[in-house]
């Protein structure tokens, strides 16, 4: 029988505790979204999204089409740069968000002047806070833009 015999220091544990600590600490803060902006929309709940879409006019499904979690690239790169601009526009920091993972909240339209069917609203949020989103045909004759109620 072979018997192995550990002699612990307190120091020694204390410094292990407080590695661990740290470790986990960072592992769980710094790949999270930070709030970039001095007044973040809140769409952390499925009430919040609703109500935030119903105040700029659009009525949708209540339930999501689809929810899914997504890592932005860092950087965002050319491909997203018209995407980019879109948000830009719109005053919402998905730019700021490269390289975090967001979810993406994927809504059915059901009031978009003239088009009955095909209309989806996106909704990108990070840490609870709206930080892009659009809305696309995706119909034959299909479009993006943003968020705002079409006149």
């Amino acid at each position: 029988m072979f018997i192995v015999h550990f002699k612990l220091h307190k120091r020694a544990v204390l410094a292990a505790a407080l590695l661990i600590i740290t470790t986990l600490t960072l592992a769980f803060v710094l790949p999270g979204c930070q709030s970039v902006s001095d007044q973040p929309i809140a769409a952390e709940t499925e009430e919040q999204r609703l109500t935030y879409l119903a105040d700029l006019g659009w009525q949708v499904e209540p339930q999501p089409l689809e929810t899914l979690d997504l890592q932005l690239p860092s950087p965002l790169g050319d491909e997203w740069a018209d995407y980019a601009l879109l948000q830009e526009q719109q005053s919402l920091p998905f730019s700021q968000f490269a390289g975090q993972t967001v979810r993406r909240y994927t809504y059915k339209v059901t009031n978009f002047p003239n088009v009955e069917k095909g209309v989806q609203v996106n909704l990108y949020v990070c840490s609870g806070q709206l930080i892009g989103g659009d809305v696309i045909s995706t119909g034959k004759d299909g479009f993006q833009q943003g968020l705002a109620f079409p006149k």
